[in-house]
């Protein structure tokens, strides 16, 4: 690990912590919860930066 790519991945659990709160702003905006379970904007970004955030702990991870 170094410090770099904990930084990243920091950063990316930051981005995907406001992904989260932006899917349940908007899930309680429209009283609707169903906007969790199928496809929004909101879930998809959140998706993204699910995967983008598995990406930097693997980095972090990793033996260099």
């Amino acid at each position: 690990m170094n410090r770099q790519r904990i930084q990243e991945a920091e950063a990316e659990a930051e981005r995907f912590l406001s992904r989260i709160a932006d899917l349940m702003d908007k899930a309680k905006e429209d009283g609707d919860f169903s906007a969790i379970e199928c496809g929004s904007p909101e879930s998809g970004a959140l998706r993204r930066a699910s995967m983008d955030l598995t990406r930097a702990l693997a980095r972090m991870r990793a033996r260099q």
